[in-house]
């Protein structure tokens, strides 16, 4: 994971890096991995599944959450000290583009919640 600073052209300093999600849930329903005959592997790798998705996991130990909006596959995450953005997916080599690039990117990228405070 590689993590950038830039100043934009309005004098902002910027810092970037990328974000891959670990403990959620990355499969839904309609991802479910399934092959059919038709697939190209040998022997071929069909669903089997009978019942219902029984996927609860652990809440106690290890909650699942549901991503949306395409960040299931991670995102680049832009942040200065007045606001916080989101870039999906991860741009390819996003770590060695020019800063004017970069700073394309984080225009293009979509305005992030502010951070929650556990602690006042």
């Amino acid at each position: 994971m590689g993590h950038r600073t830039f100043t934009d052209s309005k004098g902002v300093l910027w810092n970037a890096w990328e974000v891959v999600p670990q403990w959620a849930d990355r499969r839904t329903g309609r991802a479910r991995r399934s092959r059919s005959v038709d697939d190209d592997f040998d022997p071929p790798v069909l669903e089997q599944r009978r019942s219902p998705d029984r996927r609860q996991g652990r809440p106690d130990l290890f909650p699942r959450i549901r991503l949306s909006g395409g960040l299931d596959g991670g995102w680049l995450a832009f942040e200065s000290a007045r606001e916080r953005r989101r870039l999906s997916p991860i741009p390819a080599a996003w770590e060695i583009v020019p800063d004017s690039e970069l700073e394309r990117m984080c225009g293009n990228a979509a305005p992030a919640a502010p951070p929650r405070r556990l602690i006042e």
